[in-house]
C-alpha cells in the first residue's frame, strides 16, 4: 500500500463509535524507517538546527518551499533512526510527533476531521496499553483532547510556516544546492545529494535595510541563521554513514 503523507497507511476519521475502545502507546518510531527527511515548522528550526541540517525542499506544484529535518542521505534509509526503534536525537519533528494522528480536510479549522492511522502498530483495539481515547460512555478522554490541541497548534504553525517560506522566496533568498559526499574515503561510495534549496548568504547581504528590519521583527533572520548554521550537521549524517558501512 502506498503511504500518505510519508508514513501514514490508512488514514480514518476517527469516531467514538468505532473506535471507542481504542488506546495508543508508540513504543517504536521504525514508522519513520524510510524518511530522509521530515517536514518541519518555521518555529522549529531553532530547536531541530541543533541536532539536524536544516533545508528547504523543492518547491511543490504550488511553488512552495517546506523546511526539512535531514535524516538520511540515501533514499528509503533513515540514519537517526536506532536499531530499537528509538531517535538518536533529543528533539523530535512536531511531524513525527502528531503519528498516529492528523487532521484532513481544508485549511480552516472547523473543514477539519481529525483522524488516525489505523494501520498503525501504536494503535490497541482493546485499550489495553497506553492512552485511551475515549472513555466508556464515547466521551473524549483528557488525553485526546490534549492531541486534538497540540494538532490545533499544528495546523496554525503551518500557516505561519508557509508566510515564511514565502517571503524567502519573495526575497529571491533561496538557490538549489547540491552536496557531494564521499564514505569511509572510497570513490565507489561516493554520493550526490540533489533537490533540496538553502538561503544564500550574498543574497541575505545585499538586501535592503528595510526588508532586513522586516525580518528580524518577524523573527525571519533568526531563522534564516539557524537554518545555515545548521548545515554543519550533515557531517554527522556522514559520520553515521560511515559507521553503517564499516559494520
Amino acid at each position: 500500500m502506498t503511504k500518505q503523507l510519508m508514513i501514514y497507511n490508512d488514514i480514518q476519521a476517527l469516531s467514538s463509535e468505532k473506535h471507542r475502545n481504542m488506546s495508543v502507546k508508540i513504543d517504536s518510531y521504525d514508522f519513520i524507517d524510510e524518511m530522509t527527511s521530515s517536514p518541519l515548522l518555521a518555529t522549529e528550526i531553532p530547536f531541530a538546527a541543533a541536532e539536524y541540517a536544516v533545508i528547504f525542499s523543492a518547491p511543490n506544484a504550488e511553488g512552495e518551499h517546506t523546511p526539512l529535518a535531514v535524516m538520511g542521505v540515501k533514499q528509503g534509509e533513515n540514519l537517526m533512526l536506532s536499531d530499537d526503534g528509538s531517535i538518536n536525537a533529543r528533539y523530535v519533528p512536531a511531524f513525527v510527533r502528531r503519528y498516529p494522528f492528523v487532521f484532513a480536510g481544508g485549511n480552516e479549522s472547523e473543514n477539519l476531521t481529525l483522524c488516525i492511522d489505523e494501520k498503525s502498530k501504536a494503535l490497541h483495539a482493546d485499550g489495553s496499553r497506553g492512552e485511551r481515547l475515549f472513555d466508556d460512555n464515547g466521551e473524549q478522554t483528557e488525553h485526546l483532547k490534549d492531541v486534538i490541541k497540540f494538532l490545533q497548534d499544528y495546523q496554525y504553525r503551518a500557516e505561519m510556516t508557509k508566510a515564511f517560506c514565502k517571503k524567502l522566496k519573495e526575497l529571491d533568498l533561496l538557490e538549489p544546492m547540491q552536496a557531494n559526499i564521499e564514505f569511509n574515503g572510497k570513490a565507489e561510495n561516493n554520493m550526490s545529494i540533489k533537490g533540496f534549496y538553502t538561503v544564500k548568504r550574498e543574497k541575505l547581504k545585499e538586501l535592503g535595510d528595510e526588508q532586513v528590519l522586516d525580518l528580524f521583527k518577524k523573527d525571519g533572520l533568526e531563522l534564516i541563521y539557524a537554518h545555515l548554521q545548521s548545515l554543519s550537521n550533515l557531517n554527522r549524517l556522514v559520520e553515521l554513514k560511515n559507521a553503517k558501512l564499516a559494520n
